[in-house]
C-alpha cells in the first residue's frame, strides 16, 4: 500500500547500513570487493535528484542516505540536486546531473516517470535508477526498483487478525490502484491465514485531490470503520495517516498499523507496528549490482533483501515505541511467518 510519492514528513528513518540484515550486509561487502567501479582512478559520480527542494520528508531522505552510503561502499562521489517542484525544475536538474558527468542518477517519485525516458535516451552513457514507478518500453539505460510490498502486507494482516478483539479488521488506503489492491489482498490473505474466522472490512480509500495528504478525510473514514466494529486498522495512506491516528481515541480502544516509516513514535500507544519501505537499502543493493556490471532493467526487492519490513521485526525494534512489542506470542508468530516468506516456504502471490 505504500507509495514513494507524494510523501509527507513524519517519524525517523533507520540508518541504512546499521538497519540491514546480516545477510544483506555480507552481500553488500562482497559486491564492494568485486572488481569494477571501486578501483577507478577518478571516482565516478552518483547523483540523487530530489523532486522537490530539501525538507524533512523521511522517504526522500532515504534517497540521500542510500546514495551517500552506496558511494562510500563503492568508492563513488555522491551529490544531491534539489529540484524546484515543477516539471521544468525537475527536468533541469536531470539535465544538470548528466552535464556533471553522473555515472548513475537516482530518482524517487512518480513526478519523474514522464520525464526520465526522454532524458535517458539522450544520455546513453548514464545509468538512471527510478524507484517503484517503472516505465513501459523504457530506454535500455533505465533500471527500475520495485518492492515486494505484498510480503509485508501479508504479515500486517496476520498481526491485525491476531490482535483484534472484535474479530473485525480493516484497511484505509490513499487511492485504489492495482498495486494497492494487490497489497490489500495480501493483507486479507494474511489475516485469514492467522485467524480463518476474521472479518476483513472492505477497504476504504481517501481518494480526492490529495489522497496522500488529507488527514480530515482519513479521520472520517476511520470513524466510519470503527462504527462498523473494526478495532484494528492498517493505515496505508502516507500523510493522511495522522487522521487515522487522531480518530483512535482511548474510548474506542482501536489500534492502527502504520506505513512507510516508523509511525509508532508519531502516535504512541495507538500504533501497533508499521509496514516499512526501506528505499535506502534498495538503492545500496541496486547500485552495488550496477557498479559491478549489471544492466538489468528491473530489480525486485522484498523481505529477503531488507527492502520491506515490519518495524517490530527490525534490529531497532526495542526503540520503536511500537505497541505490538508487549505481545510476544504474536511477535513470535510474525517472526516465523517472515522467515517462511524469506526462505520461500511460504508464498504470498
Amino acid at each position: 500500500m505504500m507509495t514513494l510519492a507524494p510523501r509527507t514528513p513524519h517519524a525517523r528513518s533507520r540508518l541504512t547500513l546499521s538497519g540491514l540484515s546480516g545477510k544483506m550486509r555480507r552481500l553488500l561487502l562482497t559486491l564492494a570487493l568485486l572488481p569494477g567501479l571501486a578501483g577507478a582512478a577518478d571516482l565516478p559520480k552518483i547523483i540523487y535528484v530530489r523532486p522537490v527542494p530539501m525538507n524533512d520528508d523521511v522517504l526522500l531522505q532515504q534517497g540521500s542516505n542510500g546514495v551517500n552510503n552506496a558511494a562510500k561502499l563503492y568508492k563513488m562521489q555522491a551529490s544531491t540536486l534539489e529540484s524546484q517542484a515543477t516539471r521544468a525544475g525537475r527536468l533541469q536538474q536531470l539535465d544538470n546531473a548528466v552535464k556533471q558527468g553522473a555515472k548513475i542518477v537516482v530518482v524517487m517519485g512518480i513526478e519523474f516517470k514522464d520525464l526520465l525516458d526522454s532524458v535517458a535516451r539522450q544520455a546513453p552513457q548514464t545509468r538512471f535508477v527510478i524507484l517503484e514507478h517503472c516505465i513501459d518500453n523504457a530506454a535500455s539505460n533505465i533500471t527500475c526498483i520495485t518492492f515486494r510490498e505484498s510480503e509485508a502486507s501479508y504479515l500486517a494482516g496476520m498481526q491485525a487478525a491476531l490482535v483484534s478483539a472484535s474479530g473485525k479488521i480493516g484497511l484505509i488506503g490513499a487511492s485504489n490502484t492495482a498495486l494497492r489492491q494487490k497489497n490489500s489482498e495480501a493483507f486479507s490473505n494474511g489475516a485469514h491465514a492467522a485467524k480463518p474466522a476474521i472479518s476483513v472490512h472492505e477497504p476504504l480509500w481517501v481518494e480526492g485531490a490529495q489522497p496522500f495528504n488529507d488527514p480530515p478525510r482519513a479521520e472520517a473514514l476511520t470513524k466510519t470503520m470503527l462504527g462498523d466494529g473494526v478495532d484494528v486498522i492498517w493505515a496505508a495512506a502516507a500523510g493522511s495517516n495522522s487522521g487515522v491516528f487522531k480518530a483512535l481515541t482511548p474510548q474506542n480502544r482501536g489500534k492502527a498499523i502504520g506505513s512507510g516509516v516508523n509511525q509508532c513514535i508519531q502516535a504512541p500507544g495507538k500504533v501497533l507496528d508499521n509496514v516499512e519501505v526501506h528505499a535506502d537499502s534498495a538503492i545500496i543493493l541496486a547500485v552495488g549490482l550496477l557498479a559491478n556490471g549489471s544492466t538489468a532493467p528491473r530489480f525486485d526487492f522484498g523481505l529477503k533483501e531488507g527492502a520491506v519490513a515490519l518495524t517490530a521485526l527490525g534490529l531497532d525494534a526495542a526503540y520503536s515505541e511500537c505497541d505490538i512489542l508487549h505481545q510476544r506470542p504474536v511477535l513470535q508468530k510474525l517472526r516465523e511467518a517472515s522467515s517462511a516468506l524469506i526462505s520461500g516456504k511460504l508464498k504470498v502471490d
